[in-house]
């Protein structure tokens, strides 16, 4: 058509694609203004190519992102806050709708005919071996992800807040298992299909229509010449400043993980700003000299490093845990994922964020411990974890498709998806069982030997420090016996408490001389006894059931 690609001749007797010339063919010109600059002599000499109107764009609005963040920080992060919780409440059905499509539309691609067409002309042969090309576009998609959210995710879902979670009598081990099928739908064909669809067509119009390899090219069948124009620039320009977003997110989560870790090996390093600044820049200068070293080398080599030390730890974690649990758990993970891919991949938690069911048939009967928690799931969930990932996979598809485009030339469209989608969904899938499925068996094994509170008893507990707080100043002498009394075994010779693990700690942790002022300082900064005890009853009814998921002298979170 008027807007549609010129045709590709095709040589029958040679079976060869020849790719038009610009020449020949005025529609896949490239028309932009370009500025060359070029450093030394020589035919090796480094050379920048950059279009003036997309960088000093885009420079011109990070810079003024920049500055307002330095200003007013808190005013920031306010307003991005606030229109993050907008995009939620409004378009949740459109971001989890747009990726339904996608992944539909690239699972049709990939039986079609059109699956054998290749990125390049049909004589073209890939420029990389299988090995580095997967471990190039795997890091360069989610390597800092995996690493934050291998065990955080898992194990948030299972002992935190969500839909599955809010139902007080569902088994345990359901909850476990729907926490590890939460974390495929957010690591799997939902978040990898963008890249694939932005890489996929970056990598036909450049390779097989001559097209500049920019996103604005992905617009040429749409609006034609004009991306040479003003709405082309835009576009570029967008692609930048979200990429920039992508970026900022991975490399905010990544350096907080590593100025962790460095101040668990060595207390020195501190848990600062200014060592996450520092550590920001040293990535940043490995980043810049593998990009300046070159795709073939620098690119390269660090990914095949990362990929190798990735898959080092993986499986150490998968050794020296239990491998038959973990290899049991990914099987029975796949099935739940498989089976329940179409209601995870359009629930939008449309009655969640709509009105609460004040005492509806949800709360029948299912109030947990304090009479204002009913069976409703969290109305925030969406927007703290779906809608957020949704949001970071997009950002990163213009960088990330543009990078997994330029590896990928020679390879047919089929091979292209089998590489960018299908293999790095099942090895972050893989990921995900060992670190967050050893994560949950942890948090299983904590919680039975009472280093964990899963399983306290409030209702003991709240009756206990009522009576406590009339007496505890009076003697400390029977207090303990009167908080968990001693019961006689079945042989009547031995006696136990009647608490369990947690409530015996924390009633312990009130009652001893030498932790109460200590304890104070993590309730309510009050050290008379007395005090200490009614703020602790005050902040057990003010977490709303919520306590269980923290150890018992109220410092130790969960292991996420």
């Amino acid at each position: 058509g008027q807007r549609g690609f010129p045709e590709t001749r095709l040589d029958h007797e040679h079976q060869t694609a020849q790719r038009p010339s610009y020449r020949q063919n005025k529609k896949t010109q490239d028309k932009d203004t370009w500025i060359k600059v070029k450093f030394g002599e020589g035919r090796y000499a480094p050379e920048l190519r950059f279009n003036p109107i997309v960088s000093f764009g885009s420079i011109i609005l990070v810079a003024a992102f920049v500055v307002w963040c330095i200003i007013d920080p808190i005013g920031a992060g306010g307003n991005f806050t606030a229109a993050k919780t907008w995009i939620t409440d409004k378009f949740t059905w459109l971001y989890i709708g747009s990726q339904d499509v996608w992944a539909v539309v690239v699972i049709l691609i990939y039986f079609s005919k059109y699956g054998k067409i290749k990125l390049g002309k049909d004589s073209d042969e890939p420029e990389y071996n299988n090995v580095s090309w997967f471990t190039m576009l795997f890091a360069c998609g989610v390597g800092v992800g995996l690493f934050f959210y291998g065990v955080a995710e898992p194990v948030y879902h299972y002992t935190g807040g969500n839909r599955y979670s809010a139902d007080r009598y569902s088994p345990d081990n359901t909850l476990a298992q729907q926490a590890i099928n939460l974390t495929f739908y957010h690591w799997g064909i939902h978040g990898w299909v963008v890249y694939v669809i932005v890489g996929m067509l970056l990598g036909f119009v450049s390779f097989r229509k001559g097209m500049p390899m920019t996103m604005k090219s992905c617009f040429y069948p749409l609006i034609g010449d004009k991306i040479y124009s003003w709405p082309g620039d835009m576009i570029d320009i967008l692609s930048v400043i979200t990429t920039l977003f992508g970026v900022c997110t991975s490399l905010g989560l990544g350096v907080i993980q590593v100025n962790a870790g460095m101040n668990y090996i060595w207390e020195s390093i501190e848990k600062k700003t200014e060592n996450e600044v520092i550590l920001i820049w040293c990535i940043t200068a490995l980043a810049t000299v593998s990009v300046v070293t070159g795709l073939g080398n620098g690119i390269r080599r660090i990914s095949e490093i990362c990929f190798a030390v990735g898959m080092f730890v993986m499986l150490a974690v998968f050794f020296l845990g239990d491998p038959w649990f973990l290899l049991n758990l990914f099987t029975q993970s796949l099935g739940y994922y498989f089976q329940w891919i179409v209601q995870l991949g359009t629930h939008s938690d449309a009655f969640e964020m709509g009105e609460p069911s004040y005492g509806g048939a949800g709360d029948s009967g299912r109030r947990r411990e304090f009479e204002d928690t009913t069976s409703d799931g969290p109305a925030n969930w969406m927007d703290g974890w779906t809608i957020f990932y949704w949001g970071w996979w997009i950002s990163w598809s213009p960088f990330v498709g543009t990078f997994i485009a330029k590896i990928s030339k020679g390879r047919t469209i089929r091979q292209f998806i089998n590489g960018a989608l299908t293999a790095p969904v099942l090895y972050s899938f893989l990921w995900m069982v060992i670190f967050g499925g050893t994560g949950i068996q942890m948090e299983r094994q904590s919680a039975g030997v009472g280093l964990c509170c899963a399983s306290w008893n409030p209702n003991l507990l709240d009756g206990t420090l009522n009576v406590t707080l009339s007496t505890v100043e009076k003697s400390y002498e029977g207090h303990w016996d009167m908080a968990c009394p001693q019961v006689k075994t079945g042989n009547g010779e031995e006696t136990v408490s009647n608490c369990n693990a947690c409530s015996e700690g924390i009633l312990k942790l009130l009652l001893n001389d030498e932790n109460i002022n200590e304890t104070a300082v993590y309730i309510n900064r009050n050290t008379t006894i007395t005090d200490n005890f009614q703020n602790f009853h005050d902040y057990l009814k003010s977490t709303r059931g919520r306590f269980g998921r923290v150890s018992h002298d109220l410092r130790q979170s969960r292991l996420s």
